[in-house]
Protein backbone atom coordinates (compact mmCIF):
# COMPACT_ATOMS: atom_id res chain seq x y z
CA UNK A 1 0.00 0.00 0.00
CA UNK A 2 2.84 2.22 0.85
CA UNK A 3 4.73 1.64 -2.08
CA UNK A 4 1.82 2.26 -4.31
CA UNK A 5 1.18 5.63 -2.76
CA UNK A 6 4.73 6.44 -3.16
CA UNK A 7 4.45 5.82 -6.80
CA UNK A 8 1.18 7.98 -7.08
CA UNK A 9 3.12 10.84 -6.15
CA UNK A 10 5.88 10.63 -8.29
CA UNK A 11 4.20 9.25 -11.55
CA UNK A 12 3.56 11.55 -14.31
CA UNK A 13 -0.09 11.89 -13.30
CA UNK A 14 0.75 12.36 -9.89
CA UNK A 15 -0.21 15.39 -7.42
CA UNK A 16 3.98 16.47 -7.69
CA UNK A 17 3.56 16.08 -10.62
CA UNK A 18 0.92 18.15 -11.46
CA UNK A 19 2.12 20.72 -8.86
CA UNK A 20 5.39 21.09 -10.66
CA UNK A 21 3.01 21.52 -14.08
CA UNK A 22 1.22 24.51 -12.33
CA UNK A 23 4.57 26.23 -11.32
CA UNK A 24 5.67 26.38 -14.33
CA UNK A 25 2.85 28.07 -16.40
CA UNK A 26 2.91 30.36 -13.61
CA UNK A 27 5.96 31.14 -14.88
CA UNK A 28 4.97 32.07 -18.03
CA UNK A 29 1.71 33.50 -16.71
CA UNK A 30 -0.44 31.12 -18.17
CA UNK A 31 -2.82 31.26 -15.19
CA UNK A 32 -5.54 29.61 -16.09
CA UNK A 33 -3.28 26.65 -17.09
CA UNK A 34 -1.92 27.14 -13.81
CA UNK A 35 -5.22 26.91 -11.99
CA UNK A 36 -6.05 23.74 -13.83
CA UNK A 37 -2.89 21.97 -12.60
CA UNK A 38 -2.82 23.45 -8.78
CA UNK A 39 -6.37 21.85 -8.67
CA UNK A 40 -5.68 18.61 -10.57
CA UNK A 41 -2.79 18.20 -7.59
CA UNK A 42 -5.10 18.92 -4.79
CA UNK A 43 -7.42 16.19 -6.40
CA UNK A 44 -4.31 13.92 -5.99
CA UNK A 45 -3.03 14.84 -2.63
CA UNK A 46 -6.68 14.02 -1.19
CA UNK A 47 -6.60 10.83 -2.79
CA UNK A 48 -3.54 10.21 -1.10
CA UNK A 49 -4.83 11.16 2.29
CA UNK A 50 -3.25 14.44 2.58
CA UNK A 51 -6.38 16.93 2.79
CA UNK A 52 -3.64 19.78 4.28
CA UNK A 53 -1.67 19.71 0.88
CA UNK A 54 -4.58 19.33 -0.52
CA UNK A 55 -6.05 22.15 1.06
CA UNK A 56 -3.00 24.38 -0.01
CA UNK A 57 -2.91 22.94 -3.64
CA UNK A 58 -6.83 24.08 -3.88
CA UNK A 59 -6.40 27.40 -2.56
CA UNK A 60 -3.66 28.26 -4.84
CA UNK A 61 -5.47 26.95 -8.09
CA UNK A 62 -8.95 29.33 -6.75
CA UNK A 63 -6.11 32.47 -6.78
CA UNK A 64 -5.11 32.01 -10.08
CA UNK A 65 -8.73 30.50 -12.03
CA UNK A 66 -11.36 32.73 -14.01
CA UNK A 67 -14.55 32.22 -14.35
CA UNK A 68 -17.57 34.49 -16.14
CA UNK A 69 -21.34 33.70 -14.84
CA UNK A 70 -24.27 34.61 -15.94
CA UNK A 71 -27.76 34.98 -13.89
CA UNK A 72 -30.71 35.27 -14.55
CA UNK A 73 -33.90 36.85 -12.53
CA UNK A 74 -36.68 34.86 -11.57
CA UNK A 75 -39.87 34.42 -9.48
CA UNK A 76 -39.02 33.51 -5.64
CA UNK A 77 -39.86 29.82 -4.93
CA UNK A 78 -42.41 29.01 -2.15
CA UNK A 79 -40.18 26.19 0.09
CA UNK A 80 -40.32 25.35 3.60
CA UNK A 81 -38.29 27.77 6.16
CA UNK A 82 -36.77 27.55 9.03
CA UNK A 83 -37.36 29.69 12.17
CA UNK A 84 -36.68 33.35 10.59
CA UNK A 85 -35.49 32.52 7.53
CA UNK A 86 -36.92 35.21 4.37
CA UNK A 87 -37.45 33.08 1.06
CA UNK A 88 -35.15 34.89 -0.36
CA UNK A 89 -32.75 37.84 0.54
CA UNK A 90 -30.28 38.27 2.82
CA UNK A 91 -30.62 39.90 6.39
CA UNK A 92 -27.91 42.93 6.88
CA UNK A 93 -26.67 42.90 10.53
CA UNK A 94 -23.53 44.58 12.28
CA UNK A 95 -21.92 44.94 15.55
CA UNK A 96 -21.74 48.83 16.81
CA UNK A 97 -20.21 47.28 20.64
CA UNK A 98 -17.02 49.52 20.15
CA UNK A 99 -17.73 51.76 17.21
CA UNK A 100 -16.51 55.24 18.05
CA UNK A 101 -18.75 56.72 15.78
CA UNK A 102 -21.53 55.57 17.42
CA UNK A 103 -23.56 52.68 19.84
CA UNK A 104 -26.98 53.04 18.83
CA UNK A 105 -28.56 50.75 16.35
CA UNK A 106 -30.80 53.98 14.91
CA UNK A 107 -27.72 56.25 14.05
CA UNK A 108 -25.65 53.30 12.47
CA UNK A 109 -28.84 53.14 10.51
CA UNK A 110 -28.61 57.07 9.88
CA UNK A 111 -25.05 56.89 8.97
CA UNK A 112 -24.57 54.06 6.99
CA UNK A 113 -28.00 54.68 4.76
CA UNK A 114 -29.96 51.61 5.45
CA UNK A 115 -31.21 49.90 8.16
CA UNK A 116 -30.19 46.62 9.19
CA UNK A 117 -32.22 43.82 10.19
CA UNK A 118 -30.28 42.83 13.46
CA UNK A 119 -27.20 43.73 15.62
CA UNK A 120 -25.07 41.42 17.54
CA UNK A 121 -23.17 41.57 20.73
CA UNK A 122 -21.09 39.55 22.48
CA UNK A 123 -22.32 37.85 25.92
CA UNK A 124 -20.00 36.08 28.69
CA UNK A 125 -22.17 32.70 29.91
CA UNK A 126 -23.55 33.46 33.45
CA UNK A 127 -24.29 37.40 32.98
CA UNK A 128 -27.89 37.96 32.29
CA UNK A 129 -29.80 38.94 29.26
CA UNK A 130 -28.91 42.47 27.44
CA UNK A 131 -32.85 43.89 28.29
CA UNK A 132 -31.80 47.53 27.94
CA UNK A 133 -30.17 47.07 24.47
CA UNK A 134 -32.86 44.85 23.60
CA UNK A 135 -35.53 47.73 24.14
CA UNK A 136 -32.85 49.74 21.92
CA UNK A 137 -33.00 46.95 18.90
CA UNK A 138 -37.11 46.75 19.49
CA UNK A 139 -36.78 51.16 18.65
CA UNK A 140 -34.79 50.04 16.02
CA UNK A 141 -36.66 47.89 14.52
CA UNK A 142 -34.05 45.50 14.45
CA UNK A 143 -33.18 41.63 15.91
CA UNK A 144 -30.65 40.38 18.42
CA UNK A 145 -27.92 38.28 17.22
CA UNK A 146 -26.17 37.21 20.64
CA UNK A 147 -22.68 34.89 20.70
CA UNK A 148 -23.15 33.98 24.13
CA UNK A 149 -20.00 32.11 25.39
CA UNK A 150 -19.18 30.11 28.14
CA UNK A 151 -15.93 29.62 29.93
CA UNK A 152 -16.51 26.65 30.29
CA UNK A 153 -19.03 23.50 28.98
CA UNK A 154 -19.35 22.24 32.61
CA UNK A 155 -21.07 24.94 34.19
CA UNK A 156 -24.11 25.15 31.61
CA UNK A 157 -27.01 22.85 32.99
CA UNK A 158 -31.33 23.50 32.75
CA UNK A 159 -30.85 25.94 35.94
CA UNK A 160 -32.24 28.96 37.42
CA UNK A 161 -29.37 30.98 35.32
CA UNK A 162 -30.46 29.68 31.78
CA UNK A 163 -34.09 29.63 32.18
CA UNK A 164 -34.11 33.19 33.52
CA UNK A 165 -32.01 34.40 30.09
CA UNK A 166 -34.66 32.59 28.18
CA UNK A 167 -37.43 33.89 29.70
CA UNK A 168 -35.70 37.57 29.23
CA UNK A 169 -35.00 36.65 25.32
CA UNK A 170 -39.57 35.61 25.05
CA UNK A 171 -40.09 39.07 27.45
CA UNK A 172 -37.56 40.93 24.24
CA UNK A 173 -40.40 40.43 21.95
CA UNK A 174 -37.97 40.58 19.37
CA UNK A 175 -36.52 37.78 17.17
CA UNK A 176 -33.22 36.59 18.91
CA UNK A 177 -30.80 34.89 17.12
CA UNK A 178 -28.63 32.91 19.79
CA UNK A 179 -25.49 31.51 18.71
CA UNK A 180 -24.40 29.46 21.63
CA UNK A 181 -20.66 28.68 21.93
CA UNK A 182 -19.52 29.42 18.54
CA UNK A 183 -15.85 28.77 17.40
CA UNK A 184 -15.75 25.46 18.89
CA UNK A 185 -13.63 24.13 15.95
CA UNK A 186 -10.88 26.35 17.44
CA UNK A 187 -8.42 25.60 20.31
CA UNK A 188 -8.28 29.06 21.54
CA UNK A 189 -11.64 28.89 22.22
CA UNK A 190 -12.48 27.05 26.02
CA UNK A 191 -15.08 24.79 25.05
CA UNK A 192 -13.09 23.30 22.20
CA UNK A 193 -11.65 19.69 22.34
CA UNK A 194 -14.98 17.80 23.72
CA UNK A 195 -17.34 17.33 20.88
CA UNK A 196 -19.56 14.80 23.01
CA UNK A 197 -19.84 17.12 25.76
CA UNK A 198 -20.12 20.16 23.15
CA UNK A 199 -23.18 18.92 21.51
CA UNK A 200 -24.97 17.43 24.73
CA UNK A 201 -24.97 21.28 26.16
CA UNK A 202 -25.66 22.61 22.61
CA UNK A 203 -28.94 20.36 22.99
CA UNK A 204 -29.54 20.80 26.40
CA UNK A 205 -29.50 24.90 25.57
CA UNK A 206 -31.42 24.50 22.71
CA UNK A 207 -34.30 23.32 24.20
CA UNK A 208 -34.66 25.03 27.03
CA UNK A 209 -34.37 28.27 25.29
CA UNK A 210 -36.71 27.28 22.60
CA UNK A 211 -38.88 25.70 24.80
CA UNK A 212 -39.44 28.99 26.53
CA UNK A 213 -38.85 31.19 23.97
CA UNK A 214 -40.54 30.96 20.53
CA UNK A 215 -38.79 33.89 19.54
CA UNK A 216 -35.26 32.22 19.95
CA UNK A 217 -33.63 31.20 16.94
CA UNK A 218 -30.80 28.65 17.88
CA UNK A 219 -27.31 29.04 15.70
CA UNK A 220 -24.57 26.74 15.85
CA UNK A 221 -21.24 28.60 13.97
CA UNK A 222 -17.51 27.16 13.70
CA UNK A 223 -15.04 29.49 12.52
CA UNK A 224 -13.85 28.81 8.96
CA UNK A 225 -10.78 27.29 10.08
CA UNK A 226 -9.76 25.00 11.14
CA UNK A 227 -12.28 22.26 8.78
CA UNK A 228 -11.25 19.13 9.56
CA UNK A 229 -13.13 18.92 13.13
CA UNK A 230 -16.23 20.79 11.88
CA UNK A 231 -18.24 17.85 11.81
CA UNK A 232 -17.84 16.11 15.23
CA UNK A 233 -19.00 19.15 16.77
CA UNK A 234 -22.75 19.50 14.65
CA UNK A 235 -25.40 19.23 17.10
CA UNK A 236 -28.12 17.94 14.97
CA UNK A 237 -30.68 19.42 12.85
CA UNK A 238 -33.43 18.98 15.82
CA UNK A 239 -31.40 21.52 17.83
CA UNK A 240 -29.72 23.50 15.39
CA UNK A 241 -32.23 26.28 13.48
CA UNK A 242 -29.26 28.35 11.19
CA UNK A 243 -25.78 27.74 10.92
CA UNK A 244 -23.16 30.14 11.07
CA UNK A 245 -19.62 30.81 10.36
CA UNK A 246 -16.97 33.22 11.25
CA UNK A 247 -14.24 34.61 9.43
CA UNK A 248 -12.20 38.50 8.45
CA UNK A 249 -10.73 39.46 5.24
CA UNK A 250 -7.07 40.51 6.40
CA UNK A 251 -4.12 41.72 4.40
CA UNK A 252 -1.97 39.94 6.10
CA UNK A 253 -2.46 36.30 7.96
CA UNK A 254 -1.55 36.83 11.51
CA UNK A 255 0.36 39.91 10.78
CA UNK A 256 2.94 38.20 9.05
CA UNK A 257 4.78 40.18 6.45
CA UNK A 258 5.13 36.34 4.31
CA UNK A 259 1.81 35.82 4.83
CA UNK A 260 -0.14 38.08 2.14
CA UNK A 261 -4.23 37.53 2.53
CA UNK A 262 -5.17 40.24 0.12
CA UNK A 263 -5.93 37.61 -2.78
CA UNK A 264 -8.27 35.37 -0.92
CA UNK A 265 -11.51 35.73 -1.86
CA UNK A 266 -14.28 36.67 0.60
CA UNK A 267 -16.73 33.73 -0.13
CA UNK A 268 -13.92 30.76 -0.45
CA UNK A 269 -14.41 31.05 3.54
CA UNK A 270 -17.95 29.75 2.92
CA UNK A 271 -17.48 27.32 0.99
CA UNK A 272 -16.64 23.93 3.19
CA UNK A 273 -19.59 25.32 5.88
CA UNK A 274 -22.20 26.44 3.34
CA UNK A 275 -21.65 23.20 0.72
CA UNK A 276 -22.08 20.92 3.67
CA UNK A 277 -24.82 22.54 5.61
CA UNK A 278 -26.93 24.39 3.50
CA UNK A 279 -28.94 21.83 2.31
CA UNK A 280 -30.49 21.51 5.63
CA UNK A 281 -30.20 24.94 7.27
CA UNK A 282 -30.02 28.56 6.24
CA UNK A 283 -26.60 29.88 7.06
CA UNK A 284 -25.65 32.78 8.57
CA UNK A 285 -22.13 35.00 8.29
CA UNK A 286 -22.30 35.43 11.70
CA UNK A 287 -19.01 37.88 11.94
CA UNK A 288 -17.11 39.16 8.77
CA UNK A 289 -15.22 42.49 7.88
CA UNK A 290 -12.43 43.28 5.74
CA UNK A 291 -9.72 45.32 6.97
CA UNK A 292 -8.70 48.78 5.60
CA UNK A 293 -5.23 48.82 7.88
CA UNK A 294 -3.09 46.68 9.43
CA UNK A 295 -0.41 46.63 12.41
CA UNK A 296 2.40 45.78 10.27
CA UNK A 297 2.96 48.82 8.49
CA UNK A 298 0.13 51.16 9.81
CA UNK A 299 -0.93 52.25 6.55
CA UNK A 300 -4.91 53.13 5.30
CA UNK A 301 -5.18 50.90 2.48
CA UNK A 302 -9.40 50.84 1.30
CA UNK A 303 -8.82 50.13 -2.03
CA UNK A 304 -8.53 46.68 -0.01
CA UNK A 305 -11.56 46.58 1.85
CA UNK A 306 -13.38 48.34 -0.90
CA UNK A 307 -12.28 45.36 -3.34
CA UNK A 308 -13.31 42.59 -0.56
CA UNK A 309 -16.81 44.79 0.01
CA UNK A 310 -17.65 44.44 -3.98
CA UNK A 311 -16.28 40.91 -4.11
CA UNK A 312 -18.63 39.68 -0.99
CA UNK A 313 -21.82 41.69 -1.28
CA UNK A 314 -21.94 41.05 -5.50
CA UNK A 315 -21.28 37.42 -5.14
CA UNK A 316 -23.43 36.16 -2.42
CA UNK A 317 -26.76 37.30 -4.03
CA UNK A 318 -26.02 35.31 -6.91
CA UNK A 319 -23.87 31.84 -5.99
CA UNK A 320 -25.00 31.43 -2.15
CA UNK A 321 -29.05 31.73 -2.42
CA UNK A 322 -29.43 30.21 1.25
CA UNK A 323 -26.47 32.62 2.65
CA UNK A 324 -29.93 34.66 4.45
CA UNK A 325 -27.98 36.74 6.67
CA UNK A 326 -24.29 38.23 7.49
CA UNK A 327 -23.20 40.80 9.86
CA UNK A 328 -20.17 43.24 9.54
CA UNK A 329 -18.02 43.74 12.97
CA UNK A 330 -17.70 47.50 12.97
CA UNK A 331 -14.54 47.45 15.45
CA UNK A 332 -11.33 48.94 15.30
CA UNK A 333 -9.51 45.93 16.74
CA UNK A 334 -5.89 47.87 16.38
CA UNK A 335 -7.03 49.84 19.77
CA UNK A 336 -9.65 47.78 21.29
CA UNK A 337 -8.72 44.02 20.79
CA UNK A 338 -6.22 42.50 23.67
CA UNK A 339 -2.49 42.81 23.10
CA UNK A 340 -2.19 40.16 20.90
CA UNK A 341 -5.13 40.58 18.52
CA UNK A 342 -3.96 44.25 17.50
CA UNK A 343 -3.77 43.63 13.94
CA UNK A 344 -6.49 45.41 11.81
CA UNK A 345 -9.27 47.77 11.87
CA UNK A 346 -12.46 46.87 10.58
CA UNK A 347 -14.22 49.99 11.77
CA UNK A 348 -16.60 51.35 8.44
CA UNK A 349 -16.29 55.32 9.82
CA UNK A 350 -12.64 55.22 10.37
CA UNK A 351 -12.18 55.61 6.42
CA UNK A 352 -15.01 57.61 4.61
CA UNK A 353 -14.09 55.41 1.29
CA UNK A 354 -14.95 52.58 3.11
CA UNK A 355 -18.20 53.79 4.67
CA UNK A 356 -19.11 55.00 1.59
CA UNK A 357 -17.99 51.58 -0.74
CA UNK A 358 -20.16 49.54 2.34
CA UNK A 359 -23.37 51.89 1.71
CA UNK A 360 -23.28 51.47 -2.40
CA UNK A 361 -23.00 47.88 -1.60
CA UNK A 362 -25.80 47.00 0.81
CA UNK A 363 -27.88 49.21 -1.19
CA UNK A 364 -28.91 45.88 -3.37
CA UNK A 365 -32.45 45.09 -2.53
CA UNK A 366 -31.19 41.96 -2.29
CA UNK A 367 -29.66 43.18 1.09
CA UNK A 368 -33.05 42.77 3.97
CA UNK A 369 -33.92 45.85 6.67
CA UNK A 370 -36.20 43.39 8.50
CA UNK A 371 -36.48 40.07 10.13
CA UNK A 372 -39.16 38.81 8.06
CA UNK A 373 -39.24 40.54 4.77
CA UNK A 374 -37.51 38.78 1.15
CA UNK A 375 -36.03 39.93 -1.80
CA UNK A 376 -38.30 40.84 -5.06
CA UNK A 377 -36.31 37.89 -6.57
CA UNK A 378 -34.42 34.85 -6.66
CA UNK A 379 -31.19 34.77 -9.24
CA UNK A 380 -30.24 31.55 -10.94
CA UNK A 381 -27.27 30.43 -13.21
CA UNK A 382 -27.99 30.87 -17.09
CA UNK A 383 -27.62 27.09 -18.77
CA UNK A 384 -26.89 26.94 -22.01
CA UNK A 385 -29.46 30.08 -23.81
CA UNK A 386 -30.83 32.63 -22.32
CA UNK A 387 -34.78 34.84 -23.36
CA UNK A 388 -34.66 38.25 -24.64
CA UNK A 389 -36.05 40.98 -22.49
CA UNK A 390 -34.52 38.90 -19.20
CA UNK A 391 -32.56 41.05 -16.29
CA UNK A 392 -29.31 39.35 -15.89
CA UNK A 393 -26.20 39.95 -13.73
CA UNK A 394 -22.93 38.73 -14.54
CA UNK A 395 -20.19 37.01 -11.53
CA UNK A 396 -16.83 37.44 -12.24
CA UNK A 397 -13.93 36.19 -10.56
CA UNK A 398 -10.26 36.33 -12.02
CA UNK A 399 -6.37 36.25 -10.78
CA UNK A 400 -6.46 40.42 -11.66
CA UNK A 401 -9.31 41.65 -9.09
CA UNK A 402 -9.08 44.72 -11.41
CA UNK A 403 -10.29 42.63 -14.22
CA UNK A 404 -13.35 43.87 -16.62
CA UNK A 405 -15.90 42.12 -18.51
CA UNK A 406 -17.85 43.47 -21.44
CA UNK A 407 -21.31 42.10 -23.24
CA UNK A 408 -22.10 42.08 -26.69
CA UNK A 409 -25.78 41.02 -28.28
CA UNK A 410 -24.47 40.40 -32.00
CA UNK A 411 -26.23 43.86 -32.55
CA UNK A 412 -25.23 47.42 -31.33
CA UNK A 413 -21.96 48.08 -29.36
CA UNK A 414 -21.18 46.40 -26.49
CA UNK A 415 -21.36 46.64 -22.94
CA UNK A 416 -18.59 47.10 -20.55
CA UNK A 417 -20.05 45.64 -16.90
CA UNK A 418 -18.82 45.39 -13.37
CA UNK A 419 -19.17 42.30 -11.39
CA UNK A 420 -23.25 42.04 -10.26
CA UNK A 421 -23.93 44.36 -12.78
CA UNK A 422 -27.72 44.25 -14.15
CA UNK A 423 -28.67 44.68 -17.86
CA UNK A 424 -30.99 43.11 -20.22
CA UNK A 425 -31.02 41.23 -23.11
CA UNK A 426 -31.62 42.95 -26.20
CA UNK A 427 -35.02 41.98 -27.96
CA UNK A 428 -33.36 41.54 -31.53
CA UNK A 429 -30.44 39.80 -29.28
CA UNK A 430 -28.79 37.39 -31.10
CA UNK A 431 -26.23 35.80 -28.30
CA UNK A 432 -24.70 36.72 -25.61
CA UNK A 433 -20.89 36.87 -25.68
CA UNK A 434 -18.92 37.63 -22.48
CA UNK A 435 -15.44 38.56 -22.35
CA UNK A 436 -13.15 39.01 -19.68
CA UNK A 437 -9.80 40.93 -20.27
CA UNK A 438 -7.25 41.84 -17.37
CA UNK A 439 -6.28 45.57 -15.96
CA UNK A 440 -3.36 45.44 -18.98
CA UNK A 441 -6.71 44.25 -21.76
CA UNK A 442 -5.12 40.50 -22.08
CA UNK A 443 -7.81 38.26 -23.23
CA UNK A 444 -8.49 36.38 -19.71
CA UNK A 445 -11.47 34.29 -20.54
CA UNK A 446 -14.47 34.18 -22.87
CA UNK A 447 -18.33 32.81 -23.14
CA UNK A 448 -21.07 32.89 -25.76
CA UNK A 449 -24.62 31.52 -24.70
CA UNK A 450 -27.83 31.42 -27.42
CA UNK A 451 -30.33 33.58 -27.05
CA UNK A 452 -34.08 32.31 -27.90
Amino acid sequence: MVLALAVLLISPQGPAAWKERAEAHLAKEQFQLASEAFLKAADGYDKLGDPNAGKVQRERGSRYGSKIELYTAGSVPETKLARGEPASGMYLGANIEREDETRYPQSFNNLIGKKHAMFFMYRKYGVGFPVAYAKELAKAGAALQIAWEPGSLVEVSDDRYLQQFAKDIRDSGIPVFVRFASEMNGNWTPYHGNPSLYREKFRLVADVVRTIAPNAIMVWCPNTIPEQPIADYYPGPEAVDWVGVNFYSVIYNDSDRSRAADWRFPTDSIDYVYNRYSPVHPIMVAEWAASHRASIDGADKPAFANQKIIEFFRTVPLRYPRLKAASWLSFNALKYAKDDRQLNNYSLFDNPSVAEGYKNAIADPHFLSAVGSRAPVRWTVAGSSVARRVKCRVWIRSYDPFASVSASFGVGASKRLEMGSEFEIPSDAKFVKLDLKDSNGRAVLSRQITVK
